[in-house]
């Protein structure tokens, strides 16, 4: 039942995520994107649905992966970017390109944003609880299979290969994290390089980032601090209860 049940939990959020970015590069409006796409796709669906599954987990955030690096993390971190990045890069510096380092200023926030709830959703919540049923190999395929489907909401991302590729990189994040002892800090900061540089690269391919995006990610990401902070305090006091108890 647990495994039917996971599917099913799975198979709904995927399909949430979807519509919801589908609608929010629909209509783009400003109030509309924000609602449609940090609200919805992110701070609930992507964020506080995660979380309520969880909630019952001896410890949410060990569970997530949320913890300290250390040397081994470190490593498979800088290897895992220097890959990724270096891959893409490389290629266009040998024959001469550019990269067009100007666009980047305006993307940062939304794409620290962005990257967040991909790494807490697809390899924090979605990768750990296949890999607890139905065992690692599995795990890795679902994480990337549902990060490259997911981007069916963006109408640019839609072609076979742009899902192929994103499958590929999406197992690559899922590998990073599972070799980094499922530390999600690890998943987070090889996505988010990855991002900065596929951005640039293929910026047409994204929603036009503007202030107004900015404003609304910083807003995201001080919700999502304050829920993170408010949790852990709850736990921690939880925890001195039960010790005293």
């Amino acid at each position: 039942m647990n495994k039917i049940k996971i599917i099913l939990i799975a198979s709904t959020l995927e399909a949430l995520l979807v519509l919801c970015v589908g609608c929010a590069n629909l209509l783009l409006k400003p109030i509309y994107y924000f609602c449609f796409y940090n609200v919805l796709y992110g701070i609930l669906f992507s964020f506080l649905v995660p979380l309520f599954l969880l909630w019952k987990e001896a410890n949410v955030f060990d569970f997530l992966g949320i913890k300290t690096l250390g040397k081994k993390q470190i490593f498979i971190l800088v290897l895992f970017v220097a890959f990724s990045i270096g891959g893409q890069i490389i290629p266009i510096v040998a024959k001469g390109g550019i990269i067009p380092l100007n666009l980047l200023p305006m993307g940062i926030v939304p794409l620290i944003m962005t990257t967040f709830f991909e790494e807490f959703l697809f390899r924090g919540f979605f990768q750990n609880k296949f890999e607890k049923e139905f065992g690692t190999i599995t795990a890795i395929l679902v994480s990337g299979l549902t990060f490259s489907f997911y981007h069916l909401g963006y109408p640019r991302f839609r072609t076979f290969e742009d899902i192929l590729l994103l499958f590929a990189v999406g197992i690559g994040f899922a590998t990073a994290y599972k070799f980094s002892g499922n530390n999600l800090i690890v998943a987070y900061f090889v996505n988010l390089p990855n991002a900065f540089v596929t951005y640039m690269l293929k910026f047409e391919q994204f929603p036009k980032m503007t202030m107004s995006s900015t404003i609304a990610s910083i807003i995201t990401l001080c919700i999502i601090v304050i829920v993170l902070l408010c949790l852990r305090e709850k736990r921690e006091k939880k925890g001195k209860n039960n010790a005293y108890g």
